[in-house]
């Protein structure tokens, strides 16, 4: 047969559309309207140009604002302009969320030599960090850490890994040591304990939510490095920056729903990208991206997941903590893994939450004190299908559900409020005693 493939080959169309100019790992030149945004940030650190440390920065916004980009891009201009003496850490909280982790990748990012870096395992954190304090000091030079998604290390170990990082400022003599906190958490700081924040000595930016103009203006800039010419119409740039608006000005999302739009074009020999390009897009892209964010969770978050996923099937009703972790344990038990405590996984719900997986509401329970209702969000089906595409889920057959029993609290109330009847008990006899 004629291979298939040879007809793309002779396209050349990829070679022609620099695609990669529209990935999420691609960091522009230029950045429309965040010119206020990098003008305090080129201002803040521009005082290592003076031989004196730069003020801690926390940069505020949700996804797709443009905040890790932006750090990114500025901290290079900045190691630019004093090669050397500016050295730039970078590290994903999301991915390096415990003390250890950050501490190894970070004395890793500075030693040059392989022989001497820090192995993954088998050290302690007092020795991980006298080696990365003894680092820092041979170089001699400015560190810029950034700390992409601080807010995780900082909720899982409860500000003890900043309050570490922070020491290094106090410690190091002959080096500068700076870090820049990137977050969506607006009220970070308030999470903090008093020891932590009093060693922040931290300057704010705030990067707002773009809207469907500002977007567009992104779209436009981005697709001009492409050569692309006038092949997209200008009401499919108009409608990815739409969407990307009503995702809370998420320029992400628009470039990226801009790439998968060409690239079903492409695929499909059109000369030009149409609004049906962007429909199909968006299709796809809130598929790949639920499937992507499964694929990445630790295996007991996926357990937990599944298990609110099975729970709903049996009832649609709102879901409270108990009965999630109760079929958590029973899932457990049927994949053969240890399970975790009900305060874990009361912090694994937290993160689920906080990935838009799951969606978790405190609701008072008057008299009764309080208590979390979730519901898992549409797409729960395919939900289950990529949990269970991973290798240790695969082998879940089904197990007898439980609900537990509910007490409506308030006839009035037209909200869900409803309570275990192991809370129940709990509350009534705490009242007793």
């Amino acid at each position: 047969m004629t291979n298939p493939f040879f007809k793309y080959k002779e396209s050349g169309a990829d070679a022609d559309l620099r695609l990669s100019v529209l990935s999420s790992s691609f960091i522009p030149d230029s950045f429309p309207h965040r010119s206020e945004q990098i003008d305090q940030m080129v201002k803040i650190l521009s005082s290592v140009m003076r031989n004196s440390p730069p003020s801690n920065l926390l940069l505020y916004g949700k996804s797709g604002t443009g905040k890790t980009s932006i750090a990114k891009k500025v901290s290079n201009l900045l190691k630019e302009a004093f090669p050397e003496k500016v050295k730039i850490i970078y590290i994903n909280c999301q991915l390096n969320d415990s003390t250890y982790s950050v501490l190894v990748n970070a004395a890793n990012s500075i030693i040059s030599n392989e022989g001497e870096k820090i192995p993954l395992s088998g050290w302690t954190v007092e020795r991980i960090y006298n080696e990365l304090l003894r680092q820092i000091e041979k170089s001699g030079s400015f560190i810029v850490l950034i700390l992409d998604e601080i807010d995780k290390l900082a909720r899982k170990n409860d500000g003890d890994s900043l309050y570490i990082i922070l020491k290094l400022t106090d410690d190091s003599t002959s080096s500068r040591v700076s870090f820049i906190g990137i977050t969506n958490y607006t009220s970070f700081l308030e999470t903090l304990d008093a020891r932590v924040r009093s060693r922040l000595n931290q300057e704010s930016i705030v990067f707002p939510s773009y809207n469907a103009s500002q977007l567009r203006d992104i779209l436009q800039e981005r697709l001009s490095l492409t050569g692309l010419g006038n092949m997209v119409e200008e009401s499919a740039i108009s409608l990815c920056a739409a969407i990307g608006a009503r995702e809370h000005g998420d320029a992400r999302k628009a470039i990226d729903l801009m790439r998968i739009s060409i690239e079903i074009g492409v695929r499909d020999f059109m000369q030009r990208i149409g609004e049906e390009n962007v429909y199909k897009a968006r299709d796809n892209y809130e598929m790949n991206v639920l499937r992507e964010s499964i694929n990445g969770l630790p295996l007991h978050s996926k357990i937990l997941l599944l298990s609110a996923v099975v729970t709903q099937d049996q009832d649609r009703d709102h879901m409270i903590t108990g009965e999630i972790y109760e079929n958590y344990k029973k899932i457990c038990d049927e994949l053969s893994v240890q399970s975790l405590t009900s305060r874990r996984i009361g912090d694994l719900l937290s993160e689920l939450d906080d990935q838009g997986l799951i969606i978790t509401v405190t609701k008072s329970l008057g008299r009764y004190g309080r208590t979390r209702v979730i519901t898992v969000p549409d797409h729960d089906d395919m939900m289950k299908k990529y949990l269970l595409e991973d290798e240790v889920l695969s082998t879940f057959k089904g197990i007898k559900i439980g609900k537990q029993h509910r007490l409506k609290m308030d006839p009035d109330d037209t909200r869900s409020q409803s309570v275990s009847e192991e809370e129940l008990n709990d509350v009534l006899s705490s009242k007793e005693d």
